[in-house]
């Protein structure tokens, strides 16, 4: 049977343009594109800080309807953590995701956090009140702009406690024992008798299992990286801290050229990701931890209140220490401090004592 031409002719047009609307429409370019390194693992290793920055580009393309690209270097492929300021600082990179207290010469209050033992550990807390320190005290954006950065997103980490052999219950639990740690503050805030072994995250499994310390202090996140677990098995859950570690700073000039409305996305999609971080991911992470960690025959307490305060008794008032030198440069580091510890208690957090008692 001959077809005829004539009617097949509309036939294959009709074929041909139902075909066109079928296929989906490319995305349209985007009008942005950055390069981003983070000093964390990528988002998809669990309990990454690395999630943070994925939540922020997700956020800002949602918010500009996909108008970013973007290239990521996690794991610090791209240099060490001390570095990241500077890479997004001479615009090797457009975006990084550090800790500017890796250079506290350069950000000599960015850590105040990591100043005050015993302070909050509620992640939305803290996060409440870092913007209003923000707010109250320009010198903290001033320093960023000095080092041609601007931070855009503050997330909150995990709070910092205890991982050992035995439980501790008192202070007396402490006595001669060997705490593996990090910092400059953190070997002074142990209780009498302990003794600080001061190494960095990947050697504390090593210590642990040489017997070189038999108590861990880190982040529950960082317990998990470094596979603690296997070896102590005793969680204590002391809140000496929570702070913030895993900031986004974006190059100062990138940011500029911006339109304002680009500008406001960035920022408040930084927001975002600290909300996110602090009332989703941070405790589905804890849970996540404690069920596989009581799986590997942990065992979780609570250290007493009573022995909190009589260990935040027995320690000397090194908020007040790092005060007087940051006032010795001209920062306000006494009104920082008591800022800091008003606004938290304001948000209903009860401190054990006052810090930063100007002498």
């Amino acid at each position: 049977m001959k077809m005829n031409s004539k009617g097949t002719l509309p036939v294959l047009a009709a074929v041909a343009l139902a075909v066109a609307l079928s296929v989906p429409a490319p995305a349209p370019a985007a009008e942005y594109k950055l390069r981003c390194a983070s000093i964390y693992p990528a988002p998809d290793v669990p309990m990454s800080m690395g999630k943070a920055l994925q939540i922020w580009q997700e956020e800002l393309n949602r918010l500009t309807g996909g108008k970013f690209a973007f290239e990521n270097f996690y794991g610090a492929t791209i240099g060490k953590g001390p570095e990241h300021i500077d890479l997004v600082g001479n615009r090797t990179v457009d975006v990084a995701q550090t800790f500017p207290w890796y250079t506290p010469g350069r950000f000599p209050i960015h850590g105040v956090t990591y100043v005050l033992p015993f302070g909050p550990s509620d992640p939305m807390l803290i996060v409440k009140a870092n913007r209003q320190l923000r707010e109250k005290f320009p010198q903290l954006v001033e320093d960023e702009k000095k080092n041609k950065v601007l931070l855009i997103s503050d997330p909150p980490g995990g709070v910092y406690d205890f991982m050992s052999r035995k439980p501790l219950r008192t202070l007396e639990d402490f006595k001669g024992e060997k705490v593996s740690l990090v910092g400059r503050y953190f070997g002074r805030w142990l209780p009498p008798g302990a003794t600080a072994v001061v190494r960095p995250m990947h050697d504390r499994y090593e210590l642990l299992q040489n017997g070189v310390a038999n108590i861990d202090l880190h982040p529950f996140t960082h317990f998990h990286f470094t596979k603690v677990y296997e070896l102590v098995k005793h969680y204590t859950s002391v809140g000496l801290m929570a702070g913030f570690h895993s900031q986004i700073l974006i190059n100062l000039e990138a940011f500029n050229r911006m339109p304002p409305e680009i500008q406001k996305a960035v920022l408040e999609a930084g927001r975002i990701a600290e909300d996110k971080m602090a009332l989703e991911v941070l405790p589905a992470w804890f849970k996540s931890c404690q069920a596989e960690f009581e799986k590997a025959g942990v065992q979780f307490s609570k250290f007493p209140e009573a022995e909190i305060k009589k260990w935040a008794d027995s320690l000397e008032d090194v908020p007040a220490e790092w005060a007087a030198e940051v006032e010795a440069k001209g920062y306000p580091g006494f009104a920082i401090l008591e800022f800091w510890q008003k606004a938290t208690a304001d948000l209903g957090f009860k401190w054990a004592r006052k810090w930063g008692v100007k002498k």
